[in-house]
Formats: structure tokens, C-alpha cells, sequence
């Protein structure tokens, strides 16, 4: 680890606040796609610059043999989306990069169904600030599900708190959504005849820094 890699930034440029409301295009959310394209390219513009580390942890976690994971498929693609972008991807950490150098940017998906949020939440918030770099950001793509009874879940108060456990700063809770003109599309609703439930048509993306101390 070099001295530059932890080297605060700079307070003296003016930051800029990116859009609360990202606009994805007219196509209703996919809710098997854990690491949706829109969202990835809207979150690596906005909080990394070229030939930044990004680092991608998804929900469940890997499959480990051994001292080898198995890359899922979509895990895979988004990485290469990563290096498209001029970024360098890297997946989850392991005993064979933990000792690499920290990185700028971790971007956390628990877009995939699960059924303990405060597991999920604590289990990436941990990995991600045992590889960020100091003033490095954390980013959690979450989204409201509903129990097999019809209730909705909401994973943002499992998100924030396992981050501010963390000792992490809360900077900003950003909607992204599909937009067509002035309306939000919301998808079929798959649910049995009879059964009341909302109309997940959004992703929060929730950002966190974790702060030079000293």
C-alpha cells in the first residue's frame, strides 16, 4: 500500500452534487438484475474518474472452493462494463488481492432477493471498508421487496445503520428509475389476484464516504 493510495482528497475544489432522481430510460425495472447497466454507468460517472479501482460485491456472496470463487455470470459482465468505462473492476476480496491497494469506489448490490437485509447490509459494509481507501466511497444498491404475505420491505434502515456502524458518512440516498416523458413506469404487477401490494418502481442507491481520519 503506497502513501498516495491513502492520501485524502483534496476539500479545496468545489464538490459536486450529483441528481437525486436518476432518469434510466423508458424500460421497467428488471427485478432479477442485480447489477442493472443504467445504474452502473450513472454511479461510476458520478463517483469515480478514469483509472479508479471499482470494486463489485454482490448479495448472496460468492461461491468459494478452495482458494478459488466462482464468478457469477452477471458479476463478470459488469466487471468488464467496468473497464469499458476506462475503470479497473475488481471483484469481492479474497486471500489472494486483500493485500492489493485500496480502492476508490465500492459499489454493493443487494438487489437479489434475501431474507435477512441486516446480514446482507453488515455483511458488505464490512468487506467494503476492509478494501476502501480513506475518502473512498461506498455504494449500496437496495430496492423494496414484499414478504410471501404481501408486506413490504424496506432494506434502507439495515443499509444506513450497518454503514454508520461502520463509522462511515452518510452522503446522499439517490432514486433511480424508469422514466418515459414526466412518468415513472412501474412494471406488471405479478402479483395473485387479490393480494394488494405496491409498485416497486424504483432502486435506492445509497452513498456513504468513509472519512481520513487525523
Amino acid at each position: 500500500m503506497t502513501a498516495s493510495s491513502r492520501r485524502p482528497r483534496s476539500s479545496s475544489a468545489a464538490v459536486r452534487v450529483p441528481s437525486t432522481l436518476w432518469a434510466l430510460g423508458p424500460e421497467p425495472l428488471d427485478p432479477d438484475d442485480r447489477w442493472p447497466d443504467p445504474i452502473l454507468a450513472h454511479t461510476i460517472a458520478e463517483f469515480s474518474a478514469p483509472g479508479s479501482r471499482v470494486m463489485l460485491l454482490g448479495w448472496p456472496a460468492p461461491t468459494v472452493r478452495g482458494v478459488l470463487r466462482i464468478i457469477e455470470p452477471d458479476t463478470a459482465e459488469a466487471l468488464a462494463a467496468i473497464g469499458d468505462l476506462d475503470r479497473h473492476g475488481l471483484d469481492a476480496p479474497t486471500d489472494r488481492n486483500h493485500s492489493e491497494e485500496p480502492v476508490d469506489l465500492v459499489i454493493a448490490s443487494l438487489l437479489a432477493d434475501h431474507l435477512d437485509p441486516i446480514a446482507a447490509a453488515e455483511h458488505v459494509t464490512s468487506l467494503a471498508t476492509e478494501a476502501m481507501a480513506l475518502d473512498g466511497l461506498l455504494v449500496v444498491l437496495s430496492r423494496c421487496r414484499h414478504s410471501n404475505s404481501g408486506t413490504l420491505l424496506d432494506p434502507a434502515g439495515s443499509v444506513v445503520a450497518a454503514a454508520q456502524a461502520a463509522d462511515l458518512l452518510y452522503l446522499q440516498h439517490i432514486i433511480a428509475a424508469p422514466i418515459s416523458g414526466h412518468q415513472i413506469i412501474a412494471p406488471a404487477d405479478p402479483a395473485p389476484s387479490g393480494t394488494a401490494r405496491h409498485a416497486v418502481a424504483h432502486t435506492d442507491v445509497f452513498v456513504f464516504l468513509q472519512p481520513a481520519h487525523g
